[in-house]
This record gives structure tokens, C-alpha cells and sequence, in this order.
């Protein structure tokens, strides 16, 4: 009998109230979901269904009001600010749709701040595994330019790169084509897909059912709780050869 093996984050009747004046804001009423090891997870779910409030207690940008989140076997839930910027910095990595990155900052410079936040000594060899990460989002010939010296679709393969960088165990996704247009979109899901091919673990929140199309599984929200968790069949489009290797 093989050993179970453990979810790489799992959420357990998780509570988000938010409170304004005499008004609480039931966010999250209760819910329960496994994300295991190399899942790409689609969060959908109108406004209002808890989708946003569920990925930033993921990424442990927010606390519960009460139910547990494991990282692995490690409740992070009741940790302080500084334990779960630390869970942050090196075992989370954001994909925004905005794309958040440093306008002064060359890509390279965008891919290394993650490390920084880590408290990382930059040398040669942390360059060097930037310079690598470029070159795997197909950006080798940008190193030195600057945000604004880039397209749409260029700048979120920088913010895909930088969440790479510190190996994380999970990449969130938070509407990462939103800004794009349809064929860049399909380049940033390619670029996805081959990364969980690779063994990366991606959950992202879409409103967009064809976006949603690439994901393995999608969980529906509405009202605070999962509507329904289903599997997807293959996208349409989606290759079977991958780009990426595991390290």
C-alpha cells in the first residue's frame, strides 16, 4: 500500500467576514478544496463569489476569520505578518494582471526582486539563474530594457519569470490575460500550460471560460462557496510537447 500523499495546499472550511460599519460581508462561508502537486486550477465565479478573496488567502496576503489553510503540513493560517510574508517570498509566486512590475527596473532587475524580498546576497550565479528564466520566457534579446520598452504580453512573461524565480510550490494567477488581447492570450496559457506540464502547481482566478479552457480542473464560486469542481478535458490547441523542463 503506496503512503497518501499530502496536498501541496489544502483549505478546510475556511471563513473570510469582513466588516464594515454595522455590515458583515460574508466573503468566504465555508470552504473546502485540495490542491494537489502539479493541478492547474481555474477559480471562476461572478463577482462577489469569493474567488479574489480565495486566492489572497492563498497567497497569504490575508488571514481567515476562522477555518485552516496547509501549506503542505504546516497550518499557515494563524501565522503573524512576518511568518507569512516569509511563506510569501519563497514559496508563493504572483502572475498579476496588471503585471506589477518596476518601471525603473530593467527585466532582469524585475526577475531578481523576489530574492531580494528573501534577503538573497545577488551575485553571479542568482544572475545567471535570471538570465535563465528570461530566456525560458522567450525574452533573451530584452534583458536590459524596461517595462515601458515593452509589450503587454512581454511585460507578463517578465512577471511569469519572476515568479519563477524562487521555485515556488504554488504560482497564482490572478486574471493573467486580462489586459491582453486574444492572441497574446494564448501565448501567456502556452506559456502556462507548459510550466505545469513541467510540474509547477497553478491556481488562477479567470472570468473568461475559453482561459478557463486550459486549466486541468475548474472550481465554480458563487455566494462565498464552491458551486461545483469539475476536470477538464485537453484545450483545444494545447500541444503535447513541452518547452520546459523540471529542474
Amino acid at each position: 500500500m503506496q503512503p497518501s500523499v499530502l496536498p501541496v495546499a489544502r483549505v478546510v472550511d475556511l471563513v473570510k467576514n469582513y466588516y464594515l460599519e454595522e455590515v458583515v460581508v460574508r466573503a468566504l462561508r465555508g470552504v473546502t478544496l485540495d490542491f494537489n502537486e502539479g493541478d492547474f486550477v481555474a477559480l471562476m465565479g461572478p463577482s462577489g463569489s469569493g474567488k479574489s478573496t480565495l486566492l489572497n488567502l492563498l497567497g497569504c496576503l490575508d488571514r481567515p476569520t476562522s477555518g485552516q489553510y496547509f501549506l503542505g503540513d504546516e497550518d499557515v493560517s494563524t501565522m503573524d505578518d512576518d511568518d507569512l510574508s516569509d511563506v510569501r517570498s519563497r514559496y508563493i509566486g504572483f502572475i498579476f494582471q496588471s503585471y506589477n512590475l518596476l518601471a525603473q527596473y530593467t527585466v532582469v532587475e524585475n526577475i531578481e526582486v523576489p530574492l531580494l524580498y528573501q534577503g538573497c546576497r545577488l551575485d553571479a550565479r542568482t544572475r545567471q539563474h535570471c538570465l535563465s528564466l528570461a530566456e525560458l520566457v522567450g525574452l533573451g534579446d530584452r534583458l536590459d530594457h524596461r517595462p515601458m520598452q515593452l509589450s503587454g504580453g512581454q511585460q507578463q512573461r517578465v512577471a511569469i519569470a519572476r515568479a519563477l524565480v524562487n521555485d515556488p510550490h504554488i504560482i497564482l494567477a490572478d486574471e493573467p490575460t486580462g489586459n491582453l488581447d486574444s492572441k497574446t492570450s494564448d501565448e501567456i496559457m502556452q506559456l502556462l500550460t507548459q510550466l505545469n506540464r513541467a510540474g509547477k502547481t497553478i491556481i488562477m482566478v479567470t472570468h473568461e471560460n475559453d482561459i478557463a479552457a486550459w486549466a486541468r480542473r475548474v472550481v465554480r464560486m458563487r455566494d462565498g462557496q464552491v458551486e461545483t469542481d469539475t476536470r477538464n478535458e485537453p484545450a483545444p490547441g494545447r500541444h503535447d510537447e513541452c518547452l520546459v523542463t523540471k529542474q
